[in-house]
């Protein structure tokens, strides 16, 4: 069985190019341009480019099933929500020899809508961030006035997090707000014109994700992760992460929500902790392989070639430990983080007070180049064009800007 990997461009595909391709899996890498950030790896076998399913979702679909008829008796890994979405709805103009270790397209949506995650969540007593509904209301005046009730800050989330529309797919972004006036700002806007969308209270507090490898909702491996910093740093992209024990509150509510779904597939679970009431609240569950994947594999739950195997009909137990303590870091993403914190204000970036100040920042950011427990994501000594890619591609933007 081969192994083909979409969207070559993102961190998650490396983590499994690496993964797999060091076990002697032959990899064959897709992305929008050669070359990407996985296909440049050692361990990618061979490459292909495909029409942006951003912009061209159809033309993406030719490519895909034109390979797939060559590429038989293949694994295929979408590592995005629009490949993965584009897929799901479309399986069955795929081969039958081309095996999708994902659940069907029905249950995905299940999941990837919030707003039906928050109602799912809410019949099962899962703890929750204290939300609003755009839909549950006859207008906008009367949403507003539920948010006064409700208190500030809150966040508001699209349904989804990318949504398709006639002409592609666009980015639906998540909005900090702090106060009555920009809220109403928020509102004109056309996403949320247009869209349904959730208004929920701001947690104060750690974000944690579950990770989980299932069949039929059984529990096959597991995972957990502590969020330290972030891009943005209001909340985003993991750029450093940390191996921690499953808080026992939200491995219960991750396992509940995909056991009632009978899952099969990975999924990553998010939650905040809230301070105030020192419990794990549910945000939002990815469906597919997440950013920091390499986090998981490098602590001792290899999720892809777990995966691999389970699409492949081979039995295996479940990984009876993994390291804890064992922090991961993107190295150009924490950056970013270090940039926006030096030259934003913190208002402007939506930080909350108990944020670290500029030179702590400066002060960790060094010193993560030289503490023991600290595994650099992208760069690897085996491994290093990849990194190279990264670097120049990083060079350029700023060069553009």
């Amino acid at each position: 069985m081969n192994a083909i990997i979409l969207d070559g461009e993102q961190r998650s595909a490396l983590a499994a190019s690496r993964s797999l391709g060091r076990r002697g899996i032959k990899v064959i890498v897709g992305a929008e341009k050669i070359p990407s950030l996985s296909s440049c790896s050692r361990y990618c076998g061979a490459s292909f480019t495909y029409p942006s399913p951003y912009d061209d979702p159809d033309g993406f679909l030719r490519a895909l099933k034109n390979l797939s008829r060559a590429s038989r008796d293949s694994i295929l890994f979408p590592m995005t929500d629009v490949t993965l979405t584009e897929i799901l709805s479309n399986r069955m103009e795929l081969p039958e020899s081309v095996i999708l270790p994902f659940v069907d397209y029905e249950k995905y949506l299940q999941v990837t809508d919030k707003i039906h995650l928050y109602r799912l969540g809410r019949e099962m007593n899962v703890p929750l961030p204290a939300t609003l509904i755009s839909t549950d209301f006859d207008d906008r005046e009367n949403l507003m006035e539920a948010v006064r009730k409700f208190g500030f800050p809150v966040v508001v989330k699209p349904a989804f997090s990318k949504i398709r529309t006639g002409k592609g797919w666009i980015d639906a972004k998540v909005y900090h707000v702090r106060e009555e006036t920009n809220l109403r700002n928020v509102f004109s806007y056309d996403i949320f014109r247009h869209y349904p969308f959730l208004v929920q209270k701001r947690i104060e507090g750690p974000g944690v994700g579950v990770f989980l490898l299932m069949k039929d909702g059984k529990v096959l491996a597991r995972f957990a992760h502590r969020r330290i910093r972030e891009k943005p740093p209001s909340g985003g992209v993991s750029v450093l992460c940390e191996s921690i024990e499953p808080p026992a509150d939200a491995m219960q509510a991750a396992v509940k929500i995909l056991s009632a779904l009978q899952w099969t597939g990975v999924a990553m679970v998010e939650f905040k902790i809230d301070r105030e009431q020192n419990v794990a609240k549910l945000l939002e569950v990815n469906a597919r392989f997440w950013g920091s994947l390499q986090l998981a594999i490098s602590s001792g739950v290899d999720f892809p070639y777990l995966l691999f195997k389970l699409a492949n009909g081979e039995k295996f137990e479940e990984p009876d430990r993994y390291t804890v303590g064992l922090r991961s870091r993107w190295e150009l993403g924490d950056l970013d983080h270090l940039l926006l914190c030096l030259f934003k204000s913190p208002s402007k970036l939506n930080l909350l007070p108990n944020h670290p100040a500029r030179g702590r920042l400066m002060k960790d950011f060094a010193f993560d180049f030289f503490r023991p427990s600290i595994r650099h994501e992208i760069w690897q000594d085996h491994d290093i064009r990849p990194f190279i890619h990264e670097i120049k591609g990083y060079v350029k933007h700023l060069f553009d800007r």
